[in-house]
C-alpha cells in the first residue's frame, strides 16, 4: 500500500538558474520518501532552456523551448513512480537557462 502525501505547485518565476517546485519531505520527518510527479505543465513566455532535476541531479537533458511552447507530462498509466521521480527526500527543482517567465 502506498502512503501518498498529495501536493500540488503554482509554477510562476522568472529566475535564471534553479527553482525549487516541490520541497520534499525531510528525512527526519519521512525516511526515504520520495516525490513521484504525476502531472506537469509549464509554458514559457519567451525561448529558455529548462532542465529538471532531482535536487542538484539532472534528471533531464537540457530541453530548449520557443516562447509559448510548452511541456505537459500526465501520468496516464498511474504508475506509482509518477513521469518524473525524485531520489529520496530530495526536492524538484526546475532550472532555467534565463530570466524568462515561465507558468504553469
Amino acid at each position: 500500500m502506498l502512503n501518498e502525501h498529495q501536493k500540488s505547485a503554482v509554477i510562476n518565476t522568472n529566475v535564471s538558474g534553479d527553482n525549487t517546485l516541490i520541497t520534499a519531505p525531510t528525512a527526519a520527518v519521512a525516511p526515504g520518501a520520495y516525490l513521484a510527479i504525476d502531472f506537469l505543465v509549464i509554458l514559457p513566455t519567451q525561448a529558455v532552456t529548462v532542465t529538471f532535476k532531482s535536487g542538484t541531479t539532472a534528471i533531464s537533458g537540457p530541453m530548449p523551448l520557443d516562447a509559448k511552447q510548452t511541456i505537459s507530462l500526465d501520468n496516464a498509466v498511474v504508475s506509482q513512480y509518477g513521469t518524473i521521480t525524485c531520489a529520496a527526500n530530495e526536492d524538484f527543482v526546475m532550472n532555467l537557462g534565463g530570466a524568462v517567465q515561465v507558468g504553469g
